[in-house]
């Protein structure tokens, strides 16, 4: 695709002799921040539903991501063509009910079929504790919603009450109202929750 060879190009420019002195200047390290900031810009333009906002923000991503392909690639780590054949190979071998024979009936088959072979692939990996998969950067929230989904897989956690029809706009509400009361009260709710998920770890 010339639009991703012509990205590589601009940061193979701004990287080289004659290049930018702060690009030159970044690492794996300093790129971290924007990586966040770019992902959460690009999170509020699909929120916003604004066409022209999210082309701009996807594009920012996808320039940081080629920028620290570039980064890496003069550290002799890896070049960008790796990242995309790894993640192509990954795309194929977790959908074998579209690029094998394997059948599935919903949604939920694929999803079980996915967990499974990541299962797999996760068994060869080094990870020991069962939350090693989730990265510790994840908001507080994201964070716990992916330990209850560990959690529950291994049947170690059940359902606090019964499921009812909350909307996500109620459960939002919901949220809000406990963020009020930690106020009130004087709690760093980060904190409070930052400590309760320890007791999972």
């Amino acid at each position: 695709m010339k639009e991703i060879a012509s990205l590589l190009d601009i940061a193979d420019q701004l990287l080289g002799d004659r290049g930018c002195p702060w690009d030159k200047e970044q690492t794996l390290l300093t790129l971290q921040p924007y990586l966040l900031e770019e992902m959460h810009e690009l999170i509020e333009a699909i929120d916003s539903s604004n066409a022209q906002k999210m082309t701009e923000e996807l594009g920012d991503v996808l320039y940081l991501l080629v920028f620290v392909a570039k980064v890496a690639e003069a550290k002799g780590l890896f070049v960008f063509s790796d990242a995309v054949q790894v993640v192509a190979e990954k795309m194929v071998r977790r959908h074998p009910h579209v690029f094998g024979d394997v059948q599935v009936n919903s949604p939920d088959d694929v999803v079980k079929n996915w967990e499974e072979i990541k299962k797999k692939e996760k068994a060869q990996a080094d990870r020991k504790k069962l939350f090693d998969g989730i990265p510790p950067t994840l908001p507080m929230l994201a964070r716990a919603q992916k330990m209850v989904k560990i959690l529950r897989k291994h049947g170690t956690l059940t359902a606090a009450t019964e499921k009812s029809s909350v909307t996500e706009e109620e459960m939002g509400e919901q949220l809000w109202q406990l963020v009020v009361e930690a106020e009130d009260r004087g709690i760093d709710i980060e904190s409070a929750f930052r400590r309760k998920l320890r007791d999972y770890l």
